[in-house]
């Protein structure tokens, strides 16, 4: 791979020094402009790009950051806020990058950025990965400061701030096995996404510590949709021997398809089935039963995830953290009546 030349190169076949080609880049009016025709003809022979990130980072100067995030969803609005409070709070600027969820530019994230000039980057991952890919791995070798917002593989070699998705289904499921619920289903989210990944590995494990079965003709995959989640809990209902008492869904949508396939069924919320569902929507107080559900602290992760970044530009050196956030279980008539 051929080297990329640097403002060192610059100045040495230029004959100058390196920060008199710095002054040139940035236009400073002290550089005569013989030197800086000299200068700007070089770097135009030799195609030289500016690393801004890289100068940005030397001079400490920017007090901006940048925040990578996918699609823009009304699920994650509360976490941005919480970011943009916390720069404000810090006096800090956030500039945001929306891009598709499973395109290969979300992992782009050192290309996004390397000419923004930024103090550090926040990546608000929605894709699970079994390894750390390699344009992950360039962002460590490029020392940029980074963290994950939700998290991003349980290496310990990713700063990251996420909810303790865990932890999460293991109070729901809690919760339903103290009301008398055996059977408990659950409609995934898929395992492509983080938390569908976790919250179906959560659900698994939930279901081992009380002792209760693990049957596949009560679980379904769905693609996080109210409306997919309501053809797939009606599939069930018209095609299982022995249908659930309670159903887990991993955000508040499907809980609310769910919900809806359940009655025009015939059948009754909570008494013949309960549902939990994830995240406490506004909309999921006001339906009709209301909606119990896993209340995640959105706002916190932002700040959270800001008060990491700023200690790793302080301490580039700092051992690499995991912050795992707890959830508070809502409890409403979809499950007590």
């Amino acid at each position: 791979m051929k080297k990329r030349p640097t403002i060192k190169d610059i100045a040495r076949i230029a004959g100058v020094t390196h920060s008199t080609v710095s002054r040139v880049i940035t236009n400073n009016p002290t550089i005569g402009k013989e030197t800086r025709v000299r200068v700007l003809q070089i770097i135009k022979e030799v195609n030289y790009q500016p690393n801004l990130i890289a100068r940005g980072l030397v001079r400490k100067k920017t007090r901006a950051f940048a925040l990578i995030t996918p699609v823009l969803d009304p699920h994650i609005l509360p976490i941005i806020k919480g970011i943009e409070e916390s720069c404000k709070n810090y006096n800090y600027a956030l500039m945001i990058k929306s891009t598709d969820y499973w395109a290969d530019e979300s992992l782009s994230y050192l290309q996004i950025v390397e000419n923004w000039l930024v103090d550090g980057i926040l990546i608000l991952n929605d894709v699970y990965y079994k390894r750390i890919p390699a344009k992950v791995k360039k962002l460590q070798h490029e020392k940029v400061p980074f963290v994950f917002i939700n998290k991003y593989l349980g290496s310990g070699k990713v700063n990251t701030v996420s909810v303790d998705n865990y932890d999460a289904v293991y109070q729901a499921i809690e919760h339903l096995v103290s009301l008398g619920r055996r059977r408990i289903g659950i409609l995934s989210g898929g395992l492509k996404p983080v938390d569908g990944v976790e919250r179906f590995e959560g659900y698994k494990e939930a279901l081992k510590r009380f002792n209760l079965e693990y049957d596949e003709s009560i679980v379904r995959h769905s693609n996080w949709d109210c409306h997919e989640a309501y053809e797939e809990m009606k599939s069930m209902l018209y095609t299982v021997t022995k249908r659930p008492d309670a159903m887990f869904c991993v955000n508040d949508r499907m809980a609310m398809g769910v919900i809806r396939a359940i009655q025009e069924k015939g059948l009754k919320v909570p008494e013949d089935i309960a549902v939990v569902g994830f995240d406490d929507i506004e909309t999921g107080r006001y339906i009709k039963p209301s909606l119990t559900t896993l209340k995640p602290p959105l706002e916190d992760i932002g700040d959270k995830a800001i008060k990491l970044l700023l200690k790793i530009i302080e301490n580039p050196d700092a051992p690499v953290e995991e912050v795992s956030l707890k959830t508070r279980l809502r409890v409403r008539q979809s499950t007590v009546g």
